[in-house]
């Protein structure tokens, strides 16, 4: 008995696929088959897995509270009856007047298949289906044995049958009981999760009906409303009931769009002002980028109302987010301060803990450090913990904090002077490695000293292959067909450092066409019978009226699914 109880309560029992509890649903199953599967209510906070399959040890149903008895009703019917799947001469003998017996296991396999189980710890079986429903059967054939107490008497299996009894007796009425809660389709919480699916349909089709509307108007610079809308007005406007919200989240996934082709790489702000038609200033920012394919992309990002148009107006629109940068910047400094002079002892028990975890070996701290650059004949005085808490784990956070604390600071000359060797008119003729290299070290965020040595060896190298080897490189205009050469070529990825250079000065803002382009547009999409146009509204319909490629390729399931996270819907989709 010792080994049996041993065993894990997944040999005790076995699911009931196709058993007589299931049989009468299936035609309901069958039916509602082209319906989504119903999950079952809610089990309110119960625990299902500290439920003991074992009948001998489980809680009687009725002492479980009312709300959870019926949880616990389909977690067991759908476990099926406790069955343990052990060989015969396992079963435990009992001494019955004189003859040793055991319980016969192929009684599992017999009539009783669906509904008996069997206990290790009590070596008794008892009615799952009386189990369940013990409350509202105090009567049922053999009283109390087959729900709470166990029948064990081996020698009489006709008890079994007699058990079962007629089709109205109370363990007939019980087995009624099971079929019918697990017949789901018929229960209130499947009619309403029913009704609510076909409301939920109704109101996904309107609300892509209303994003294809919306899309409509949006890329042909249509009205939304009329300037008249009063029920008199033979013009009303095209949609005069559409929420501005899917206006909104169609700007918010055109913006994600053209974040996603930035891809987090550098870019440039180009910003201008110019009065709307309701002699609003307002301020274009249009985002300067270089694509994957090494284009030179300029998108509106947004179009923005200010008070006043002055040079420190536009400038404090657009730092004030620069502004909460580096204040996170700051905390960043004190977070890594703090982290330096507090935070020793705790990282290496983390990480102790976590080699012990892996079965990787920690190093003992106290020994003295021998450098794998050093003979072991010349130790140092140095322990162990010394190198990693000073020269590996201070000197990090020191490199970092002085990454964060040095400030770009140019020298307009060295710039202007870089770029122009950068320039590929005439064969490369004005490149100068000294100058490039000036450059460089204007960004000291992306050319550290670590790799201003690679620089100067790829430059070496690139002259020569795009001045004198590849004459694909011959008929250059520019930076710009430097970028698209470069990629096309493959060279980017042979001279990283260098392609990186030239996207920095491709991203230095200049005079283009984009932002009047963008007044061009703000122009049509805002007119004399459109001036009311709120704020939101209006960049709303701005931004993926200009982007319309970028915009095409936004689904409507991702609109969709912005306008829901936007606010509490009446419906969850």
């Amino acid at each position: 008995m010792a080994s049996l109880s041993q065993r894990s309560v997944k040999n005790y029992f076995t699911k009931v696929l196709k058993s007589s509890v299931a049989s009468s649903s299936q035609p309901n199953q069958e039916a509602n088959a082209n319906h989504s599967e119903v999950p079952l209510p809610s089990s309110q906070e119960f625990d299902l897995s500290t439920l003991n399959y074992d009948p001998g040890e489980r809680t009687p149903i009725l002492d479980y509270h009312p709300n959870h008895r019926d949880v616990i009703r389909r977690a067991c019917l759908i476990n099926g009856p406790c069955q343990p799947q052990l060989l015969q001469h396992e079963y435990p003998q009992t001494n019955i007047s004189g003859s040793m017996r055991r319980f016969n296991s192929e009684w599992f396999d017999d009539v009783y298949h669906d509904w008996l189980e069997f206990s290790v710890s009590k070596d008794t079986v008892y009615c799952l289906y009386c189990y369940l429903f013990k409350g509202y059967n105090t009567n049922q054939g053999g009283g109390e044995i087959f729900s709470t107490v166990g029948f064990k008497s081996w020698q009489k299996k006709k008890n079994l049958g007699k058990h079962i009894g007629l089709p109205n007796s109370p363990h007939n009425q019980s087995k009624k009981k099971c079929q019918d809660l697990l017949r789901v389709q018929q229960s209130i919480h499947f009619a309403l999760e029913m009704q609510f699916s076909q409301f939920k349909h109704v109101y996904l089709v309107r609300l892509s009906a209303s994003v294809d509307v919306v899309r409509l108007l949006i890329t042909q610079g249509l009205t939304f409303q009329g300037h008249n809308e009063s029920k008199s007005s033979l013009s009303r406007g095209n949609f005069l009931q559409i929420s501005h919200d899917i206006v909104s989240a169609c700007k918010i996934e055109t913006i994600k769009a053209i974040l996603g082709e930035l891809n987090g790489d550098y870019f440039s702000l180009l910003v201008d002002e110019s009065f709307d038609v309701s002699r609003k200033d307002q301020m274009a920012i249009v985002l300067r980028y270089i694509d994957r394919n090494g284009f030179v992309m300029e998108r509106l990002f947004d179009i923005v109302h200010v008070q006043d148009t002055s040079a420190l107006s536009l400038k404090r629109a657009i730092e004030q987010d620069l502004a909460n940068a580096m204040l996170l910047v700051e905390v960043a400094k004190i977070r890594l301060q703090a982290y330096r002079d507090e935070e020793w002892g705790s990282l290496i028990a983390r990480v102790s803990l976590f080699c012990i975890k892996h079965e990787i070996l920690v190093p003992n701290f106290e020994e003295s450090y021998v450098s794998s650059l050093r003979s072991r004949r010349r130790l140092d005085d140095n322990k162990v913990s010394h190198h990693y808490h000073v020269e590996v784990f201070c000197n990090i956070i020191d490199w970092q904090l002085q990454e964060l604390k040095d400030r770009f600071g140019e020298a307009t000359t060295d710039l202007l002077h870089g770029i122009s060797c950068l320039n590929p008119i005439d064969l490369f003729s004005s490149v100068d490695i000294r100058k490039i290299m000036k450059m460089a070290k204007l960004h000291p965020d992306d050319f550290n000293e670590f790799n201003m040595g690679s620089l100067e060896n790829q430059l070496a190298g690139y002259i020569i292959d795009v001045r004198d080897v590849d004459e694909r490189f011959s008929n250059l205009k520019g930076l710009c067909d430097l970028s698209k050469k470069l990629v096309q070529t493959k060279k980017h990825s042979n001279y990283p450092l260098v392609f990186r250079l030239v996207k920095l000065a491709l991203l230095l803002p200049v005079a283009t066409a984009s932002v009047e382009r963008a007044f061009s547009a703000m122009k049509f999409i805002k007119n004399d019978l459109r001036s009311q146009m709120s704020d939101d509204f209006f960049s709303g319909c701005l931004v993926p009226y200009l982007e319309k490629d970028v915009f095409d390729n936004v689904s409507n399931d991702a609109i969709i699914n912005t306008f829901q996270d936007m606010k509490p819907r009446r419906v969850l989709l």
